[in-house]
């Protein structure tokens, strides 16, 4: 769906939100709806009901804000440009102060949520693929609690290099969108 002005609009698939329409911001390229159902059913439910859950290069935040629609108890949303984010949130209303939006790089939420102390049960990573994962995951290990899962979508066309202290554990293609699943080393 399209908006006047050019930026388009995709919904929230599942939960307390669901049907809810969010901005996508110029130039983005969101998870379709399909590739974010199926990665939802990778997590089960069990994974997300009380997660945190951080969302690096959010875009419209739909996959951190589908996570607290299904149950997460916090997501933390990290996007340079978060204007639109913050005025789909606005939209939205979080009356339990469950998300967070944190404007700025990967690299740099990264080293902040770290110094932190943050921890978190599932981070999601959708680098722009012309980008990839190289160096803007570095550190990403440690901000993942015991058992926690990092997912890194990527085009099918590349595979990305395991973040420094993770391993590869599966990879799930949907299309062009491809998931890889890490776990702590």
């Amino acid at each position: 769906m399209t908006r006047a002005g050019g930026s388009s609009l995709i919904r929230i698939l599942a939960g307390r939100w669901k049907g809810r329409r969010l901005e996508v911001p110029a130039g983005a390229r969101p998870t379709s709806g399909r590739a974010r159902a199926s990665l939802f059913d990778l997590l089960v439910p069990d994974r997300i009901a009380g997660a945190r859950f951080l969302d690096l290069f959010a875009g419209s935040g739909a996959v951190g804000l589908e996570a607290v629609s299904r149950g997460a108890a916090l997501a933390v949303l990290v996007e340079a440009d978060a204007r639109a984010l913050a005025r789909s949130l606005a939209r939205l209303g979080d009356p339990e102060g469950r998300v967070r939006v944190a404007a700025g790089t990967a690299a740099a939420a990264i080293a902040a949520l770290e110094r932190a102390g943050d921890r978190f049960d599932v981070v999601f990573a959708d680098p722009p693929y012309a980008l990839g994962a190289a160096g803007e995951l570095d550190g990403v290990a440690a901000l993942l609690a015991g058992g926690g899962v990092l997912v890194v979508q990527a085009d099918a066309d590349s595979v990305p290099a395991a973040p420094r202290g993770t391993r590869a554990v599966k990879c799930r293609a949907y299309g062009r969108n491809v998931f890889h699943f890490f776990e702590i080393r």
